[in-house]
């Protein structure tokens, strides 16, 4: 595997994600991160793979023996930017390293917009963790598909 390294973070690193990586994440995705996809009326891989063929920016996270865990990026729909992550349960095994190192990744994504969106899951507790880690802030709940979620944003430091 030809990866572009953009940092390593321990015992895993961030690359530039590619299609492979799509084949590897969807099949074990997070139960969480599944059923936001379906409030969505998508599912897993087409999630991933629409990202990764429209968004501005898609990275995948990968483990110690380059196994990939998780991808995130950032995009745009009517003139705003949102940011996503969609990982499996060797998320919780990276946890430490990755998550240390996802606050700057989040900065990056946000910076050339001021302010990124999206919505998470009422119950999803893993991911609003770890939006309030990188700032978020969650500013008011919706429903898709009868399920309750809350709107968030993050803004940029340096706006």
């Amino acid at each position: 595997m030809d990866d572009r390294v953009i940092g390593v973070h321990g015992d895993c690193k961030v690359v530039v994600a590619t299609k492979e990586h799509i084949e590897d994440i969807y099949p074990t995705m997070r139960e969480a991160d599944r059923i936001e996809i379906a409030c969505m009326g998508h599912e897993p891989k087409e999630s991933l793979l629409t990202s990764f063929e429209q968004d501005d920016v898609t990275l995948t996270a990968i483990d110690k023996d380059n196994v990939p865990f998780a991808m995130f990026g950032v995009g745009q729909v009517a003139g705003m930017a949102y940011i996503w992550l969609l990982g499996t349960d060797a998320l919780l095994d990276n946890s430490y390293n990755f998550i240390k190192a996802s606050r700057k990744y989040v900065q990056l994504f946000t910076e050339p917009y001021g302010c990124v969106f999206n919505f998470v899951h009422k119950d999803n507790e893993l991911a609003l963790r770890w939006l309030r880690f990188c700032g978020a802030k969650f500013i008011r709940k919706h429903e898709f598909s009868s399920q309750p979620f809350y709107e968030f944003i993050i803004t940029s430091k340096y706006v």
